[in-house]
């Protein structure tokens, strides 16, 4: 049926019946598995993530959307038009569901509505350019909050440092694509881990992000610091604020 990995039998059971349902539905016209089973790292507690082409806009809730299931099942139904639109983000927070269809595996797609919608996300992707307003916030973000950072570190508490590091992790994982001109994946580990060597600036970012990601707090907090200093000319526009030097600032609050 696809090259998914399923953990358990009940995954592939259930994606059967599943995907019965859809392809009898005239309004389907492509159906793409998503998420940890078709990037193969599933286990016996992953869901499945069903993203559905309709020709029409969808009317919630759809009969198989509110269905009762043996297991997790999140399935979305978008037009082709709809997902295309989400793609490449402009604003800041906004994820891009291309890498969905970068990663995902067709299941149904007769009309080739999904090969469409994955090769155009992969021609957005390639030409994506960070919108200036978005690479402008993280500059002005990392100006307030790495004296602020350097405050905490200094201080040595060991229940504000943690607080600082898993507060400030978001931000740094969504700087680092937009300074790459990438559009921001969505914060499941599995998208960002498959994607991390896409980052090519700052030199080493990828593995100095990897490092952040397994050291403790303390060293965290100090690996934090080191890559957001190299990634700051990456955003900052002539005249941008920087961080000065030796600012002491308050607790990142």
């Amino acid at each position: 049926m696809t090259t998914a990995a399923f953990p358990t039998p009940l995954h592939r059971t259930v994606l059967e019946v599943v995907l019965t349902e859809l392809r009898a539905d005239p309004d389907v016209r492509g159906i793409l598995l998503a998420g940890s089973l078709a990037r193969g790292t599933g286990r016996p507690d992953s869901d499945l993530d069903v993203l559905v082409v309709t020709a029409l806009e969808p009317v919630r809730p759809a009969p198989w959307r509110s269905r009762r299931r043996p297991l997790p099942v999140d399935l979305i139904p978008r037009t082709a038009e709809q997902w295309r639109s989400r793609f490449a983000p402009d604003r800041v927070g906004d994820e891009s569901w291309g890498y969905a269809f970068l990663d995902g595996v067709a299941l149904h797609d007769p009309d080739g509505a999904v090969a469409r919608l994955m090769a155009d996300a992969a021609a957005i992707h390639a030409g994506y350019r960070t919108p200036a307003p978005v690479k402008a916030h993280y500059a002005t973000l990392w100006a307030h909050a790495v004296p602020k950072m350097r405050a905490v570190r200094r201080r040595g508490d060991p229940v504000e440092t943690g607080w600082a590091v898993a507060v400030l992790t978001n931000e740094l994982i969504r700087t680092l694509w937009a300074a790459n001109d990438l559009p921001n994946p969505s914060l499941d580990l599995g998208a960002c881990q498959r994607h991390l060597d896409d980052l090519t600036v700052p030199a080493g970012a990828t593995e100095l992000l990897r490092a952040v990601l397994r050291a403790a707090p303390r060293d965290a907090l100090r690996l934090q610091l080191e890559l957001v200093e190299d990634v700051l000319p990456l955003l900052a526009a002539p005249g941008a604020a920087r961080p000065p030097a030796g600012a002491e600032g308050g607790a990142y609050r």
